[in-house]
Parts: C-alpha cells; sequence; structure tokens
C-alpha cells in the first residue's frame, strides 16, 4: 500500500498522492458514466414506443447535424400503463407542441386548446382534438395535430400528468412567478409573487382554469410556466447525483420515439436551443357549441398564422389557407354561432390574392348559415290590385299671405249675397247692392245741458 504514495527513494510524494486520486476519480467517474449510459438504455427501452409517424417533410432531419426538430408533447389523464381491456380510455388533457431549432439557439412553445375543434380521421364530424389519444393513441393524436396545423412532428412524448408531479419532486421542487391571484385545492398563489413549489403545488398552479379570467388561455400559459421551469431546472442539476430518480420517473410515466442514439445528440446538440424559450398562442378562440357540446373554434387565418410561425421557426416554406381544413366548411348549419373573421395582417407568406380568397370563403361560409337559418330579414311583397298608398292626416294651412289672390268659389245652388267684410276687401267678388238713401228728418235743437255746478241739484226735467 506504502508504495503508491512514495517515491523512488521510499519518501512520501504528494504528486503520487495527487495522481493516484485523480486516477481513481476517473475510474469512478467511468463507472458511474457506464452505468448512467446502461441505466439511460434500459429507461429508453422501457418507454420506447414503437409508432408509425407519417411525415409530411419533403427532407428527413439529421439529428447529427442540428436540424431543426418539432416534439409534440402529450400529456394524459391516466397512467401510461392504461388496462383497456377493462375500459379504462385515458383522453390528452395537454398538448404542447415543442419546435427546438440549435442553429439560431431558440425554442417556441405552442399550446393547443383540449377542446380545440378538428376533424379526427375515421370519425364522422367534428370532434374535440384531445378525443383523438382515446380514439387512436399518440399516433392518431400526431396525425390530427400535423392536420390541424400541416406541421411536421419528428417526434413525441406520451406524459402521465401524475408523472409530472414525481418528476418535479425528484428534481427538487420548481420556481413559478404567478400571473394572478388565486387558490386551488388549498394551495394559494399571489399575482407576481415567486416561490418554490413542490410537484403537486405546481399541479395546482397549472391546472386551475374556471378561476382565472382568461379560462383555457390562461391555464395553457400556466402549464407553459410550469414547463419552462422544470426545462430550467433540470439544465442547472448534477445530473451524476439526480439522473436515477428522474430515470425512474421517465421509466414509470413516458413513453416516446426517442431511441437511445437519437437521445444522446439531442441532449449533446440540441441544449442551445433552450437558452431561449418563448411561447406563441392562437390570438383567436371563439366558443361555439355543435350539437350541445362546446368547443372552442378557431378561424383559419389564426391557425394559418401559428402554423407559418412554427415552419419560419423550423426552416419550412409558409403555407397558405387552402393548405388547412375548415371542420365546419361542410357542417356550418349545424353550429349556433355565427363567425365573424377579421383578418389579421401578418407577415407568415400570404398573397393578397390568398388572404382576398380567405375572406370569400368565410364570406360564402356565412352565407350559407344565413340562408339556412333565415337569419336575413326580407322585404315583405305586396300585390299591385291590393296596395293602398297612405293619404296624409295633415291639415292643409291657408296661406296667410295676403299678396296671393284667392280664386273664387262657384256655387252650387243660387245663395244670398254676402255682406263685405268692413275692414277688408276681397278681391273679385260681386259688388253688393246699393241701398237707397235715406232722407234726412229734421230735428229739435236742443242745446246740450251744462255740466252742473257742485252741491247744487240737478236741473228739472220737462
Amino acid at each position: 500500500m506504502k508504495k503508491y504514495f512514495t517515491n523512488a527513494e521510499g519518501n512520501f510524494s504528494y504528486w503520487k498522492l495527487i495522481r493516484n486520486i485523480l486516477v481513481l476519480l476517473v475510474l469512478i467517474t467511468a463507472a458511474v458514466a457506464g452505468k448512467a449510459v446502461n441505466d439511460i438504455n434500459e429507461t429508453l427501452n422501457n418507454v420506447s414506443q414503437d409508432v408509425e409517424i407519417k411525415s409530411i417533410r419533403q427532407t428527413k432531419v439529421d439529428i447529427a447535424e442540428g436540424d431543426p426538430i418539432n416534439v409534440l408533447l402529450i400529456g394524459t389523464d391516466g397512467s401510461v400503463e392504461r388496462t383497456e381491456n377493462n375500459g379504462d380510455v385515458s383522453r390528452s388533457d395537454t398538448l404542447i407542441l415543442v419546435s427546438l431549432n440549435p442553429q439560431t439557439k431558440s425554442t417556441k412553445l405552442l399550446s393547443i386548446p383540449r377542446d380545440a375543434m378538428t376533424l379526427i380521421d375515421g370519425v364522422d364530424t367534428p370532434d374535440k382534438i384531445n378525443h383523438a389519444y382515446a380514439y387512436g393513441g399518440a399516433q392518431l393524436t400526431i396525425e390530427t395535430v400535423q392536420d390541424f396545423l400541416d406541421v411536421p412532428i419528428d417526434y413525441y412524448a406520451v406524459i402521465n400528468m401524475d408523472g409530472l408531479t414525481e418528476l418535479i419532486d425528484a428534481i427538487g421542487g420548481i420556481e413559478v412567478t404567478s400571473p394572478l391571484t388565486f387558490e386551488y385545492r388549498g394551495t394559494g398563489f399571489v399575482e407576481g409573487e415567486t416561490r418554490e413549489v413542490n410537484g403537486l403545488k405546481a399541479m395546482n398552479f397549472a391546472r386551475m382554469r374556471y378561476d382565472d379570467p382568461e379560462g383555457e388561455v390562461g391555464r395553457q400559459n400556466r402549464q407553459k410556466i410550469v414547463i419552462k421551469a422544470v426545462i430550467d431546472k433540470v439544465l442547472s442539476l448534477d445530473t451524476l447525483t439526480t439522473y436515477p430518480e428522474i430515470l425512474k420517473v421517465v421509466a414509470s410515466n413516458v413513453q416516446t420515439n426517442v431511441d437511445l442514439t437519437n437521445a444522446v445528440s439531442i441532449a449533446q446538440d440540441y441544449i442551445p436551443a433552450l437558452e431561449n424559450i418563448s411561447s406563441i398562442s392562437f390570438e383567436s378562440l371563439e366558443d361555439m357549441y355543435l350539437d350541445e357540446i362546446f368547443y372552442f373554434y378557431i378561424p383559419l387565418n389564426s391557425r394559418v398564422k401559428v402554423a407559418n410561425e412554427i415552419r419560419q421557426h423550423s426552416g419550412l416554406a409558409p403555407i397558405g389557407f387552402a393548405d388547412l381544413i375548415d371542420p365546419i366548411g361542410e357542417n356550418g348549419s349545424n353550429a349556433t354561432k355565427t363567425l365573424s373573421i377579421v383578418l389579421n395582417q401578418y407577415p407568415s407568406g400570404l398573397t393578397s390574392e390568398q388572404l382576398a380568397e380567405l375572406q370569400s370563403s368565410q364570406d360564402s361560409l356565412q352565407s350559407i348559415r344565413e340562408n339556412e337559418y333565415n337569419t336575413v330579414p326580407v322585404a315583405p311583397t305586396y300585390p299591385e290590385s291590393s296596395y293602398v298608398p297612405p293619404t296624409s292626416s295633415v291639415p292643409e294651412v291657408p296661406n296667410p299671405e295676403p299678396s296671393q289672390p284667392v280664386e273664387p268659389v262657384e256655387p252650387i245652388e243660387p245663395i244670398e249675397p254676402i255682406e263685405p267684410p268692413v275692414e277688408s276687401e276681397v278681391p273679385n267678388l260681386p259688388e253688393p247692392p246699393v241701398e237707397p238713401e235715406v232722407p234726412q228728418v229734421p230735428s229739435e235743437s236742443v242745446t246740450p245741458p251744462t255740466a252742473p255746478e257742485a252741491n247744487t241739484a240737478p236741473p228739472a226735467t220737462e
């Protein structure tokens, strides 16, 4: 044992001690790393799910070259080890599309509302997008999202939401800053306050919906806050001390199509993309009821805008509205909400002709609905023979100006002459007859009496 710490002369050597300690550390690290690789490989074998994804890319992505990739995170409301034979079927509670671009060192997160109305392959009528997982698992969900946005999905991960609680506990909790004040299931949050939460409280923070003024949109924003906090915490951890617990949680609660080779490449080459994480969202969500079931209807212009933002981030050419399908395009008569589509100016690659065609398409759809429900008022029509024009009940007002002559009225029967008015003449009327003169009758000359003097008796009368 002494020879490991002494030199050739038999004296104690600090350099030999340090060298041997370093060798020991390297051996330990190699052993741990080897075990870690084996553990990771074993975990990936357990969680790997061979799902055939219908590729809509013209060229396949090259992970080794650092090509941009899109990953769909599917959060389910039940364990990934579902007992389908017992009738237990999970639905996707959360759909988050993650676009990673290591070349621009940026990541974009898009939350897709679970109540979004869409078309699902094999389903006759429009349905909620989160029902795709119940109908056909991860494969049908991926195909449905690809059709909904015309954005290619390269990888996916199905995560049991209860497992996310365990993962947050395994990494020692996360820090979240609440955008509003609320309490949910005994956990309170204050607007603008940053606090550290464990897995259970983090899920309470992310799941509250009905007390948020923004409803589903607010819930999606808080989900993205939690996802970003988990990513930041994982990147800051000492993986050698925490990986066993993390792998244990992943093995029990995650299914993915990422194999070991791709996992190592993504871990090495795509970490720079996490330096700048931003969120995007649909700017228009319209409440709609179809057959008395609530949906979020996302207009074509809003979907095209988001799709082109992700496609541009992925290095793909933009699309037009004709590349997407309106889920109520042929079922508008069943909808109880009239749509009002306002096009938004956005550098998404749409030409003015495409925008005009989009507006024309929406106008045609609106006309179909109005004609179906007779919502456009129609003016009543009357036969010409039965139409009587209205009569005015306002009395005529005589002209007050005397300068205008008044035509004489021809009497029907002879009438006695009317004595003309004293103060004014009426033109064009017959002259009244002249009365004979009455002779003057002489009268007695009477001397007018003089006024009586004061205090005298009145004169005697004859």
